[in-house]
């Protein structure tokens, strides 16, 4: 009687096996993804009448794909010498240096770079490639003329529901980058010394009755390859 039951349990433990191997489970996103970034810049002087310069653009998108142990910057802390280039003049060093660094230490994948929007409104775009293991992207580019101030999307994931968005579409946040102590678009050069936090930027020029509207929006697009 007791061989009868090792027997009988082996048998099911052989046919539970049997039906696992007939039934894998799902399998998660795949190891990597293309995708094209839009940013829809929307600022005009119909959005934003207060002062609106007529040259008002945007200058080259930077950023990268990163995992939780990155940040390309953090609002309330003080901005890194390439946050405050890039913030101050368009300029994309030593930013790029500085996502390089992320890369090599490997909290970094993928370095982000493309144009700007010349003259708002207006629509630029640029593809990036992403890895499972660093599904977050942030991006920044400065607004011009500013005296520090940049939109930005950060810590955007691009996996949900163990799987790789089809499409997502963020608006952009606007900061003050805490380096110029300039209060309008076309102010002097101001050095803030010392820097001050980065923060969310709620006051005129470019709040209208204590609200800023939106200066755009980045629409991440998967690429099917």
């Amino acid at each position: 009687m007791r061989v009868f039951s090792l027997a009988g349990l082996f048998f099911v433990l052989l046919l539970g096996c049997s039906e696992n191997d007939n039934n894998p489970t799902q399998p998660g996103p795949a190891l990597d993804a293309r995708y094209r970034l839009t940013f829809n810049a929307t600022w005009s002087a119909q959005t934003h009448p207060n002062e609106f310069p007529a040259s008002a653009h945007f200058s080259g998108l930077i950023g990268m794909t990163h995992n939780g142990n990155a940040m390309l910057f953090t609002n309330g802390e003080v901005a890194s010498d390439g946050i405050k280039n890039m913030a101050e003049t368009g300029s994309k060093n030593p930013l790029e240096d500085e996502i390089q660094n992320f890369i090599t230490i490997g909290t970094g994948s993928t370095l982000i770079s493309g144009g700007g929007v010349s003259l708002s409104p207006g629509e630029v775009s640029l593809e990036f490639d992403i890895a499972s293991s660093h599904t977050l992207v942030s991006v920044v580019s400065m607004v011009a003329p500013s005296p520090d101030w940049f939109i930005a999307v950060t810590n955007i994931n691009l996996i949900e529901n163990d799987e790789w968005v089809t499409s997502k579409t963020i608006t952009v946040d606007i900061y003050d980058a805490g380096t110029d102590n300039g209060a309008t678009f076309l102010s002097p050069d101001d050095p803030a010394v010392p820097r001050t936090p980065i923060f969310k930027i709620t006051t005129p020029p470019l709040a209208v009755n204590n609200v800023v509207a939106p200066l755009g929006s980045v629409t991440f697009t998967k690429i099917e390859q």
